[in-house]
């Protein structure tokens, strides 16, 4: 008596096409590496500790890190006209914050104080030093330190020189009849003996502010990038 075959219980799977094969595996894949971003991710933000955690570390770093807001447009404008004199955009900027700072509390035209920092020192080195003793950017003599709580005496610091700078050119202007006469005191300029031709003085800067002014004009805003 012959034996009956026996029927298999179930048929092999079909075999995939060889695009379809690639899918799933695509798809596989995806899935691991979304569970290991995903996974990374966490563990990432649990390590670390946002800066703020701890104030006291912040409140003992440089200003300027502090400080990561963007500058005022006009602080933007003066900033990158100030970048043409010199290959450190970040100081350019933070000249550009300080000047800016001090025009707004003084209510000066903040282009007159950008005239007369080019006039004192157009390579701006913080560290200048001029040969009868004036210091810093604005070129500020050393007996005036301390004298108008500009938080520090350090004439070689940038904000206070510039604070420095921006009081003495604000009680010329008190005193004198008019801008020009105030620029020609600022320089010490005042029986034209101090500086050999100091009494072109007030047009360098004046020549300078226009220019400065100008060219801010033609900045784009920073608003537009």
């Amino acid at each position: 008596m012959k034996k009956k075959s026996l029927k298999p219980l179930s048929a092999p799977p079909p075999k995939l096409s060889s695009p379809m094969k690639s899918a799933l595996r695509a798809a596989s894949h995806a899935v691991a590496l979304g569970g290991l971003l995903v996974g990374g991710a966490v563990w990432t933000i649990s390590q670390q500790h946002p800066l703020y955690a701890n104030p006291g570390k912040l409140l003992r770093l440089p200003a300027a890190v502090v400080d990561a807001s963007q500058p005022t447009e006009q602080a933007f404008r003066i900033g990158e006209v100030l970048n043409q004199y010199t290959h450190d955009r970040a100081l350019a900027f933070r000249i550009a914050d300080a000047l800016v700072d001090q025009a707004d509390k003084e209510k000066i035209d903040p282009a007159l104080l950008v005239g007369v920092l080019l006039t004192e020192d157009a390579t701006l080195d913080p560290h200048a030093r001029s040969s009868v003793g004036a210091r810093g950017l604005m070129q500020v003599m050393p007996l005036h330190s301390g004298k108008w709580g500009c938080g520090s005496k350090d004439l070689f610091d940038i904000e206070s020189n510039i604070c420095h700078g921006v009081q003495i050119l604000k009680q010329a202007m008190i005193d004198a009849p008019n801008t020009r006469v105030a620029l020609l005191r600022y320089n010490g300029c005042v029986r034209g003996r101090n500086t050999p031709n100091c009494h072109l003085y007030d047009d360098k800067v004046l020549k300078r502010a226009g220019r400065a002014a100008a060219e801010m004009r033609l900045v784009k805003s920073q608003k537009a990038d």
